[in-house]
């Protein structure tokens, strides 16, 4: 079996990504399922083979869209990583016409994009802002950038013959009220003030239909959020100092989190998503351990009381595998059976990992489509993770929000460099979400 093993082709050879590929090329708000066909060169009823319906199709083209999405660095303050963060999703709102208002008119649509928020959300808390305010700056980013970008693909989109929407602004703009607006007000004209040739500041320019006034929304959160932040670290009466709950105060005194990262992979040199994560992981250094497990336990010959003896070292415990026939590796399963022991990580005496964390980093072959109650599977990756899940509550420790790489079969080199990336920054937060139990 090879690593990151998943079938993600249909019978009749078409193959789902195909599909979302060509979806993607028509546009994601102008792709039917008719068009999609035609692209590909077989009948619509063919493509039911690899998607159950034209919004199982955009949903998968979403998946394919978040997944592209580059994050910003590990190690920025907390108004560079919002500016990158808006530069980078107009840059896929450029990459993808039509995506603007796909993402603003379907209310589910961003939902794929969740964990890279959350990503987002926990690197800006570890640069400072207050867990809702990371969130309120994350909400307006995203709103200012998704209109930002619709207001200009309107702009220069076409307007009429030969007519871009920016001249036909400007042309009903010049016939109402003259290039330097003197005309405001002038009878007939409701709902203006006074004349005032101030007003030709709202007259429509070229720098609407670019991304030239964006820098500008975005550096007026900045500003709206420091000042905020500047206020609440004050305090009344405290004249600036940091209190109690301060970034500066926490970062004071919060302790380092040892994180302990097994790797359980069979083939680790032939494998991409998983050595690269793996290596990115090395690089980190200071209180995060990297342990190669198949190298270490070759003939599965584990050695319990050197495993039992770093987890107890660990305040975090992150197991990195890949999804092998919707379960986990030979070597993990068998660790499991053998460290994990009566007495000793469960049963009335058993209570040596209580309390740490328990990470699943987990690639899988198949798309995030091929999930669910309408893909391939059925089931969510999820839920075939359960049994994991349950492990957990068995020995104690609390259940994180699994890092998953899906569509590891497909992934782009690029992807994979940007997911590495992502995963650093996981392992560096020193605050990652619980996973409730029924989640």
């Amino acid at each position: 079996m090879t690593q990151d093993w998943e079938d993600d082709e249909p019978s009749g050879g078409i193959k789902r990504d195909d599909v979302v590929a060509a979806a993607l090329e028509i546009g994601v708000d102008a792709f039917t399922m008719g068009k999609v066909a035609k692209r590909l060169g077989v009948q619509p009823a063919d493509l039911r083979r690899a998607v159950a319906s034209r919004d199982d199709l955009l949903a998968a083209c979403m998946e394919r869209v978040a997944a592209g999405l580059r994050l910003p660095r590990t190690g920025l303050d907390w108004a560079d990583h919002l500016r990158y963060l808006a530069d980078s999703i107009w840059t896929m709102l450029e990459h993808y016409p039509g995506l603007d208002h796909t993402l603003i008119d379907i209310p589910w649509a961003g939902v794929p994009f969740a964990p890279a928020v959350k990503r987002s959300h926990t690197a800006l808390v570890e640069a400072g802002l207050a867990e809702a305010d990371a969130y309120l700056a994350l909400d307006h980013l995203v709103g200012i950038v998704l209109t930002a970008h619709r207001s200009a693909a309107a702009l220069r989109g076409p307007a009429g013959p030969g007519q871009r929407g920016i001249d036909a602004a400007t042309q009903v703009w010049d016939e109402y009220y003259g290039q330097d607006g003197a005309t405001f007000g002038v009878e007939g004209v409701q709902g203006f003030g006074p004349r005032s040739s101030d007003l030709a500041a709202l007259r429509p320019q070229e720098s609407w239909a670019d991304a030239a006034s964006l820098g500008t929304k975005i550096e007026i959160l900045i500003e709206g959020l420091r000042a905020s932040t500047a206020v609440m670290a004050a305090g009344p009466g405290a004249h600036g100092a940091a209190s109690a709950d301060s970034p500066h105060a926490a970062q004071e005194t919060e302790p380092p989190m040892n994180t302990l990262v097994l790797v359980f992979h069979p083939d680790i040199e032939n494998s991409r998503v998983n050595k690269a994560l793996a290596a990115r992981a090395e690089t980190l250094g200071g209180d995060i351990t990297v342990r190669y497990m198949y190298d270490i336990y070759p003939d599965f010959t584990i050695d319990v009381e050197a495993e039992q003896q770093a987890l107890l070292a660990a305040d975090r415990i992150v197991l990195q595998y890949p999804m092998y026939w919707l379960s986990t590796t030979p070597l993990l399963k068998k660790w499991l059976d053998d460290v994990l022991t009566f007495g000793w990580a469960y049963g009335s005496t058993g209570t040596a990992l209580h309390g740490k964390e328990l990470l699943l980093a987990v690639s899988v072959g198949g798309s995030g489509s091929a999930y669910g109650r309408e893909g391939a599977h059925i089931f969510t990756v999820h839920e075939f993770l359960r049994p994991m899940q349950g492990t957990s509550r068995v020995i104690g420790t609390k259940y994180m929000v699994p890092f998953l790489s899906v569509g590891a079969l497909e992934i782009t080199d690029e992807a994979i460099a940007q997911r590495a990336e992502d995963y650093a920054a996981v392992l560096s937060a020193s605050k990652l979400p619980v996973l409730d139990i029924f989640g």
